[in-house]
């Protein structure tokens, strides 16, 4: 048997063995809005209720009074309605918003890093590695919200011809990757999500409890120009996202350094090595992204973040040689490590790779180093490639560009593996190959 209970004057759920929980407060990943499930609203479904209050031009969105006995809100016209949105922004969420916690996760890097490529290759890979070693699902948690990440997957490692050299468009400043809306009686431009869940599959000692232990994993991919002083402002807090993560990450582009250029000049033939670049101090980029964190908390200027920050230093297959004696090629995971033969993340050779990697970044770039340790309690230094292989220059078409054939990912998976194994119980599990003391 099943019933239907309102959880206050929003949300209905249908009661009985597979009920689900509520969680107690839900944060818009649009707005940032904080809220109770109950006030969540509801998208009018017949097409005489045409004219949002906020979204002029999009459905109603109210506070229902009436529901069918699987729980979805009915119309004032008699229709079943589907989807929810935010009481503040009145932008779409998933239903999973109400039923699981939000990790958000914050990554941060100066224009032309290679943050979409990065991400794209980190969700891609997630995707089979997760399922796979971890007996873990990830999978989108809103296909519309997921459609710009969802082509930038498909170019990279779904193409009709893998010899076709391929780039990823830069993210721009306005456009698909964010939405303008009324709020406070001004036109706000916000950030679109990126949404997946995160939940234990078959074969997971958890799986019995998915719904009590699974997430929602929220990432957002900001244009680099974004992180720039005086670019986020009332209309625009593009990067607000920043005080809700639960971790940050910043991805360091080291071709953008003529330092690491010098160092590499000798053993690299790679076009963004050996042919003039732009030169972009990017402590300046982390700096502000902390100068932002601090003002929007009202933290003093000495008061570091009490959340890690995970500094990502990206294109790891040109300079990767240069950390003597780590492998930053073969992933730090432990296959068959746990009781039922599930793979561990393998924590002492992230660290170990971590503390030389530091080394490294103190001898060529020590200001990225220092702003990091000054923004944050905790810092740990991860070397990623999202590519794999360098990329080419043609004649015919502008900018550097990678055959899909060539594409082979490094590390990407490792900042979010570690996240959870590391500052999160029950999904992820981390092991240590450390001999112990006796």
């Amino acid at each position: 048997m099943s019933s239907v209970q309102m959880d206050g004057s929003g949300v209905a759920m249908v009661e009985g063995e597979g009920a689900v929980p509520l969680v107690g407060r839900v944060t818009c990943p649009h707005c940032w809005f904080d809220f109770a499930p109950e006030e969540i609203l509801w998208v009018a479904q017949h097409d005489d209720l045409m004219g949002d209050s906020v979204l002029k031009e999009e459905p109603l969105r109210f506070l229902p009074t009436h529901f069918n006995l699987e729980g979805q809100a009915i119309d004032a016209r008699g229709m079943v309605c589907h989807s929810l949105a935010c009481p503040q922004c009145h932008l779409l969420v998933p239903r999973v918003l109400v039923e699981n916690e939000v990790t958000f996760i914050s990554l941060i890097g100066a224009a032309g890093a290679g943050k979409s490529n990065f991400l794209a290759a980190m969700t891609w890979e997630l995707r089979r590695k997760l399922a796979r070693d971890f007996a873990v699902i990830f999978a989108d948690g809103d296909k519309e919200a997921n459609w710009i990440l969802n082509r930038y997957e498909e170019t990279l490692f779904l193409p009709e011809d893998p010899e076709t050299p391929v780039v990823l468009e830069k993210t721009h400043t306005q456009g698909d990757h964010y939405r303008s809306v009324p709020l406070n009686g001004q036109e706000t431009q916000l950030p679109k999500p990126f949404l997946f869940t995160l939940h234990p599959g078959q074969g997971h000692p958890l799986v019995n409890q998915r719904a009590k232990v699974g997430r929602i994993v929220c990432l957002y991919d900001n244009a680099g120009e974004h992180f720039s002083v005086g670019q986020d402002t009332a209309n625009s807090p593009v990067t607000r996202h920043l005080i809700h993560s639960k971790v940050l990450m910043f991805l360091m582009d080291p071709t953008q350094d003529p330092r690491f250029r010098a160092k590499l000049k000798g053993v690299s033939t790679d076009p963004q090595v050996v042919e003039p670049m732009q030169t972009v101090r990017q402590e300046t980029i982390l700096g502000e992204a902390a100068i932002r964190y601090r003002r929007h908390l009202g933290l003093s200027a000495y008061k570091k973040a009490d959340k890690p920050l995970l500094v990502l230093v990206g294109k790891s297959d040109i300079w990767g040689s240069l950390l003597e004696g780590e492998d930053a090629v073969k992933d730090p995971v432990l296959r068959g490590a746990t009781a039922e033969g599930l793979a561990a993340m393998d924590m002492e050779r992230v660290d170990r790779v971590s503390r030389a990697l530091r080394a490294l970044l103190l001898e060529l770039s020590p200001e990225v180093v220092t702003t990091a340790e000054d923004f944050s309690q905790e810092v740990v230094y991860i070397p990623v490639s999202a590519l794999g292989h360098s990329p080419e220059k043609q004649p015919e078409r502008a900018g550097l560009l990678i055959k899909p054939r060539d594409v082979k990912p490094r590390w990407v998976t490792v900042p979010l593996l570690y996240s959870y194994a590391r500052w999160s119980k029950g999904l992820i599990a981390g092991r240590t190959t450390r001999t112990p003391h006796k």
